[in-house]
């Protein structure tokens, strides 16, 4: 009988310990799809500007409109008194993205490395306005919380399924509100040299049935690159919903059009 019971009593143990594996690595996961979440504005039309702000003061400003139909994304690049300038096509998910360069007429495919090269000078690689998913191009860990004044963040460490240029990246999320509010960005040599800062504030949404209303999103992305001193900022103003893309504004041959 005692046997019996030691038994009951090991098996018991070792059941909770297994079942105790899968919930880490549950919160790993769910930490880092809050992240997505949050970069992710659903099908329809995004309005914001785009402002690259360098070292030493001088800044280039866009307004920036993309189109989105759930898999593939189009960015149109205007600048004010130049018109049109550019356009970043990126189709399934981010597997395929395209570049057009209006005032040169030119065209560039990225692929694989290429995807990791700096978007128009600025913080931002076209990696990172691919829409791609950070859950699955990523294997997160949950490490030791980290404090920045005062406040307690969930540190996740992000390793890429197929390593480019991002050897690793660090995302903070907050442990009172699970907000995510930082990504560092690590290049091949384990260096940081650059970080994402996501602020939070009201964006105007219009749905499918015409209402409107705001909801609280990160609403304004803050990209400082180490490396020049430059911060680029990407702040989303308007989500309309009710705006269907034609599938033709996401074909490859149109963006010259």
């Amino acid at each position: 009988m005692l046997r019996i019971l030691i038994f009951f009593i090991f098996f018991s143990f070792v059941s909770i310990e297994a079942q105790g594996a899968p919930d880490a690595s549950l919160s790993a996961q769910e930490l880092l799809a809050r992240l997505d979440r949050e970069m992710d504005f659903g099908k329809g039309l995004v309005k914001g500007t785009y402002v690259l702000i360098r070292r030493n003061g001088t800044s280039e400003t866009w307004k920036i409109n993309r189109f989105f139909n759930g898999e593939d994304a189009l960015l149109l690049f205007d600048r004010k008194g130049r018109g049109l300038e550019s356009k970043l096509l990126t189709k399934d998910e981010g597997e395929n993205v395209f570049f057009f360069n209006v005032l040169s007429a030119k065209l560039f495919r990225k692929t694989d490395d290429e995807k990791y090269e700096s978007l128009m000078g600025t913080g931002f690689f076209y990696v990172d306005l691919s829409g791609y998913s950070y859950q699955a191009n990523y294997n997160p860990l949950v490490n030791a919380d980290l404090e920045i004044g005062g406040e307690v963040y969930y540190r996740v460490s992000l390793k890429p399924i197929l390593p480019y240029f991002y050897k690793k990246l660090v995302l903070l999320v907050g442990k009172k509100d699970l907000k995510p509010y930082r990504v560092d960005f690590h290049d091949r040599d384990g260096i940081l040299f650059k970080t994402l800062n996501l602020k939070y504030g009201p964006v105007k949404v219009k749905e499918v049935s015409g209402k409107v209303e705001e909801i609280q999103k990160a609403s304004r992305l803050e990209m400082l690159d180490l490396n020049t001193g430059s911060i680029t900022v990407w702040e989303i103003q308007e989500v309309d919903k009710s705006v269907n893309p034609d599938a033709s504004l996401f074909a490859v041959d149109n963006l010259s059009r």
